[in-house]
């Protein structure tokens, strides 16, 4: 027996130490894996001249190895992954949003300043009658794209050009008497083109100087030829400046405005001068400071917009919320009699509206209130313009809502419901006080402790509705043009729309409405997180 023990004491001891290394080796090769990709981020970065990116990712290397590889710190190994996510995810687009705000980004003021010559250029570009065509290859370096040009004169030569000048290739290949590689680029042919919208953008857009004396630039006609082509504006590096060779004009950048324009340019009334020659496009985006804020309210035309689009935003989200919670309450209060039988059934019938996806929900219900051939109104007998008459539209939506929504209060009011203490409610009885009464004093303030919060989530989140929104209205009806905004539009249906929804994209306003609801979003849950708070001392 005294031999038998330590033997049984030892098998422990051994496997111990085996799954300790078991584990060290699993989180090793995770942490190899983390860093080959983070390296791999950080190249593709510094090729691309991200140098935000660049620091995040190089911060994120150090934090997760130091993390994981010391002892102790184990709230923070839980933490650290959130936090990065938050990080790149919410509080970079917030970031970017809210510097966008302050800028005029948007349709004609995209690419940055350097990109903007070569784009002038070529939209003032002219074929050149009876030019030739030349042999190039579009090749890549360090994401900017140029052409390798075979030299017509001596084909065992080669130049190389950008938007700004065209110089000798030193070291060129070449192959079937054309150059087809240069030492250290890239060659790309159209598939490589085809799959980066960005280079096949660069290649488009690229102008090569070939005598810009008489505003001749090589052009690509596809990812192997080029042509010449005359500009009608010739561009000066040295000034920074352009001139029309047919008027003599000259356009000199205008940092007010992200455009290049004459001396005798409004920055007030530029966009009602705008056929009048005195001005190029595209431009680059610059600072405005608070104009796309001030524009909310000043602007005659989007005040006349935006205050209607805000108050049916409060109007939607709050009524949706009250209607939500006090259908919902009805039917938990129903639920909750132990007299109704089948109780299981009947709630798994109510949960099915939430079980479902929205976006089918919402289709289904688009196609139930259609004027024409909507069952609702073949059970009426009557075409009932429910979607594109505005107030019966805004009535389908709180409608469509109710029904999506109050499977959701239903859970949460009936969880609630049963973590109130019944002798309370006894004790009201006790002291004479009618059901609804006993109901309102004891059972609805001590629901409210726990509903609160989730009632202001679920204000901030159908005051962004914008899914369902876009599904069953689209914004319209439309009293004008889409622009303009519909009379179903919540703030979020209606910056979509003045970011993306039309030709003319607005992202730097839209960016400053994006940033106003989320003042107001956040200023409506902090209050309403106070008055959470409020309840909870008067429940102690």
């Amino acid at each position: 027996m005294s031999v038998q023990a330590p033997e049984k004491a030892k098998a422990p001891m051994v496997a111990q130490p085996s799954g300790k290394f078991s584990a060290w080796v699993v989180k090793l090769i995770i942490l190899g894996v983390i860093d080959v990709l983070g390296i791999w981020a950080i190249a593709q970065s510094l090729a691309a001249e991200w140098w935000l990116a660049v620091v995040f990712f190089a911060v994120v290397l150090v934090l997760v190895n130091v993390t994981y590889f010391r002892r102790g710190g184990l709230p923070f190994k839980y933490l650290l992954p959130g936090l990065i996510f938050l990080v790149a995810f919410q509080l970079y687009p917030a970031g970017y949003t809210f510097g966008a705000s302050f800028t005029n980004y948007g349709t004609g003021h995209v690419l940055p300043q350097e990109r903007v010559v070569g784009a002038i250029i070529a939209q003032s570009s002219r074929p050149v009658e009876g030019s030739p065509s030349y042999n190039v290859v579009p090749v890549e370096k360090g994401g900017d794209v140029f052409m390798l040009i075979t030299d017509p004169d001596d084909p065992t030569k080669a130049l190389l050009g950008s938007s700004e000048e065209l110089v000798p290739a030193e070291n060129a290949e070449f192959s079937g008497g054309k150059a087809v590689g240069l030492e250290g680029y890239t060659t790309l042919n159209l598939g490589s083109l085809a799959g980066n919208p960005d280079l096949d953008q660069a290649w488009q857009e690229l102008t090569v100087p070939f005598e810009p004396e008489d505003g001749i630039y090589l052009k690509p006609q596809s990812p192997t030829r080029a042509s010449e082509a005359r500009s009608t504006v010739v561009y000066d590096a040295d000034a920074d400046t352009f001139t029309n060779s047919e008027t003599g004009q000259v356009f000199s950048p205008n940092g007010d405005v992200g455009l290049y324009t004459t001396e005798a340019f409004d920055n007030d009334a530029g966009e009602a001068r705008a056929n009048q020659g005195e001005f190029l496009t595209p431009g680059w985006p610059v600072f405005v400071g608070v104009d796309n804020y001030t524009r909310i309210l000043t602007d005659p035309g989007v005040r006349a917009n935006f205050i209607p689009i805000l108050l049916w935003s409060f109007a939607f989200a709050i009524g949706t919320v009250l209607m939500q919670f006090v259908f919902g309450l009805l039917i938990a209060i129903v639920m909750q009699d132990k007299r109704m039988k089948g109780q299981k059934v009947y709630r798994l019938i109510l949960i099915l509206p939430y079980a479902l996806p929205i976006f089918m929900t919402a289709l289904v219900w688009k196609g139930m209130l259609n004027t024409d051939f909507g069952i609702i109104n073949q059970i009426i007998g009557s075409p009932v313009p429910w979607l594109t008459d505005g107030t019966l539209a805004k009535l389908s939506l709180l409608v469509v809502n109710l029904w999506i929504g109050y499977s959701y209060m239903l859970l949460v009011v009936t969880g609630a419901l049963t973590a109130v203490p019944g002798d309370l409610k006894e004790a009201a009885f006790v002291d004479g006080a009618s059901a609804f009464r006993a109901f309102r004093t004891v059972v609805l303030p001590l629901l409210m402790v726990s509903v609160s919060p989730l009632l202001i989530a679920s204000f901030a989140f159908n005051f962004n509705n914008f899914t369902l929104v876009e599904l069953l209205t689209g914004g319209g009806p439309f009293p004008g043009s889409p622009i303009e905004g519909g009379q179903t539009d919540l703030l979020i249906t209606y910056t979509y729309r003045l970011a993306f929804g039309t030709s003319q994209q607005l992202l730097g306003f839209a960016s400053a409405i994006s940033m106003v609801i989320f003042i107001i979003v956040a200023g409506i849950s902090a209050y309403g997180f106070r008055l959470t708070k409020k309840l909870e001392e008067i429940k102690a």
